[in-house]
């Protein structure tokens, strides 16, 4: 076997072990998911989850890094060469929403317990501000491009804004992560956003 084929072979081990994390995390919670539990449910002994994730921080973290990626996939897919700043931004906003009520089950739960853990450790809540710095950067983008492009009159300045947005955006993935399922539609969520983007960069 060459080296190329084991890593390989390592990667997709690990990746599996990250998946079934966080299926069990979503289901059992973080501190009933143990690494014996985890292996159990590959056919895997503890020592090889081990290998892959030397402690339950280190597993913490590649959870949120595999969910913030599988967001990204999600919300960039919506996303069009044609769309304006306007539409790029109300894209992200409703995308994000609708990858919460999609995945409520496993990815979105991940959200909810980082958002728990934050004020329970620095290591926490460490992840939790990159994450919410990342997203704030990719408002303040669609801001700055909507400004260029003429579309967008703030009245702040474009950071403040998009912790605005960054804020209220990231407490309705919450609600809508934790929301019954048929709740609410695309079509509800796009409508009431459109609002408040409008409301905020004077986007019509």
């Amino acid at each position: 076997m060459t080296i190329k084929s084991e890593t390989h072979k390592g990667a997709n081990t690990k990746q599996k072990i990250t998946s079934a994390a966080i299926r069990l995390v979503a289901k059992h919670g973080f501190a009933e998911t143990s690494f014996q539990l985890i292996g159990d449910e590959l056919g895997l002994s503890q020592s090889a989850v081990l290998y892959h994730f030397p402690s339950k921080n280190a597993l913490m973290q590649e959870l949120v890094r595999t969910i913030i990626r599988h967001n990204h996939e999600i919300v960039d897919d919506l996303i069009e060469i044609t769309d304006d700043a306007g539409r790029r931004l109300l894209k992200y906003c409703v995308g994000n929403l609708t990858w919460a009520l999609r995945y409520r089950r496993q990815d979105a739960q991940i959200l909810i317990l980082l958002y728990y853990l934050a004020g329970r450790g620095k290591e926490f809540s460490g992840m939790f501000a990159q994450m919410i710095a990342g997203g704030r950067e990719r408002i303040t983008d669609h801001l700055l491009a909507g400004t260029r492009e003429g579309l967008f009159r703030l009245k702040s300045e474009p950071a403040a804004v998009a912790e605005v947005i960054q804020n209220s955006l990231f407490g309705a993935m919450l609600y809508a992560a934790s929301a019954p399922d048929g709740s609410v539609s695309a079509a509800e969520l796009e409508k009431k956003w459109k609002k408040v983007i409008t409301a905020l960069t004077g986007y019509s």
